[in-house]
């Protein structure tokens, strides 16, 4: 009974013991962890060599460290920005939804951003690199085509204007061969003519610059003619010949409207025919190859491993709202040069001045006096100015 009384207080002072010894640690990895000025830059260089040699991983856990222990760095929306950017160049399905979110956050933290149009593009050109056949699912190009028109919608004045809308010209093409496909499998091969109607009057409305637009026409006016619609079917035929005299389906156009009893229209141009995509490039099209030019690069970090050069010119009243936006620069130049050594001779010359003319008003004693002093003093006054040089 003894023995074990004297054994639960020894139990409990080594738990004591190893408690405080655990808090301690704890205490010092803290200490480590703390901010230290200058460290964000260094934290955001030493990422940015990593991106470039595209050890993703690593970079990503230093441009980590830069957001989570510098909140008012001119950095952080850097490191966030890049973490994106890291994630858009390793690709993969997996990767791209990463750098999506990446790119939003930023979007929603750094409206006023100068690159925030770049950051909106690039959203849609992870959507745009994850797209399919034109034959498959098309939820990614109707994505992508909703987050151009929005980039387009902010950014009217934007010097990637032209680049967004070439874009969505190319994301509409995938989206109405998607739903052209779709009608000729309804009119051709279920007679589903009401079907085929929805799908054409889609293409039409929503698609200008289809480079099938001319077929959509004439399969629209056969199908209204099925549903026995011919006035309604006859404005499309119409539209069809005069719109596009020299395509392929303006010679049964006219064929309808002959039938019908309407006039034949007067051509409004002499455009050629429209460009249809060779045979080759239709099995391209089917296997997924929609001919999407779309940039590996991200917005500060390239494909090849070069940073590209940012230089923010933030207004204070365009950031003022937004933390983190006041001075942000993507630059990693530092300027090392130190005007301290100028200002300390200063003083020095002053003060010589100022013993100058103390010693003419004094005697000729004192005078020899101070000039012995001074060339005691004059060898180290030289070698000081020596460390400066």
């Amino acid at each position: 009974m003894r023995s074990r009384s004297t054994s639960l207080p020894i139990v409990a002072f080594l738990t004591l013991v190893i408690g405080l010894s655990g808090c301690g640690g704890k205490d010092k990895v803290a200490n480590e962890n703390a901010p230290i000025e200058g460290r964000d830059r260094e934290l955001y260089d030493q990422a940015s060599e990593k991106a470039r040699k595209g050890r993703y991983d690593e970079a990503r856990l230093l441009y980590n460290v830069v957001i989570t222990t510098y909140a008012d760095s001119e950095f952080l929306p850097l490191a966030k920005l890049a973490i994106a950017d890291s994630f858009y160049l390793e690709g993969g399905s997996s990767n791209l939804q990463q750098a999506i979110g990446g790119y939003k956050d930023f979007a929603q933290y750094f409206p006023t951003h100068p690159r925030i149009c770049e950051v909106k593009h690039k959203i849609a050109h992870s959507l745009m690199r994850q797209m399919g056949a034109y034959n498959r699912d098309a939820s990614f190009a109707k994505q992508a085509e909703f987050q151009l028109k929005a980039a387009l919608q902010s950014c009217q004045n934007a010097p990637n204007k032209l680049a967004l809308e070439n874009d969505l010209k190319d994301v509409q093409q995938v989206l109405a061969l998607h739903e052209l496909d779709i009608a000729r499998f309804y009119i051709n091969n279920r007679q589903a003519y009401k079907s085929g109607e929805g799908r054409l009057r889609d293409i039409i409305n929503q698609y200008p610059f289809f480079s099938y637009y001319d077929e959509s026409l004439y399969l629209l006016g056969v199908t209204l003619i099925e549903q026995e619609q011919p006035e309604e079917a006859s404005e499309y035929f119409t539209r069809l010949v005069r719109d596009y005299p020299n395509s392929e389906f303006s010679v049964k156009g006219r064929d309808y409207l002959e039938k019908l009893g309407k006039p034949i229209p007067e051509p409004s141009n002499n455009n050629p025919a429209p460009e249809r995509p060779s045979f080759v490039g239709k099995f391209s099209l089917i296997l997924g190859y929609n001919g999407l030019d779309i940039s590996k690069d991200g917005v500060l970090l390239s494909k090849s491993g070069d940073e590209k050069e940012v230089e923010a010119e933030v207004k204070p009243d365009e950031a003022s709202n937004n933390t983190g936006t006041r001075s942000i620069r993507a630059s990693t130049k530092v300027n090392l040069s130190n005007p301290e050594p100028a200002a300390t001779t200063a003083p020095r010359a002053a003060d010589a001045k100022s013993e100058k003319s103390e010693s003419e008003a004094k005697s000729d004693e004192k005078k020899d006096e101070k000039k012995n002093d001074k060339k005691k003093k004059d060898p180290k006054k030289k070698k000081g100015f020596l460390i400066f040089k």
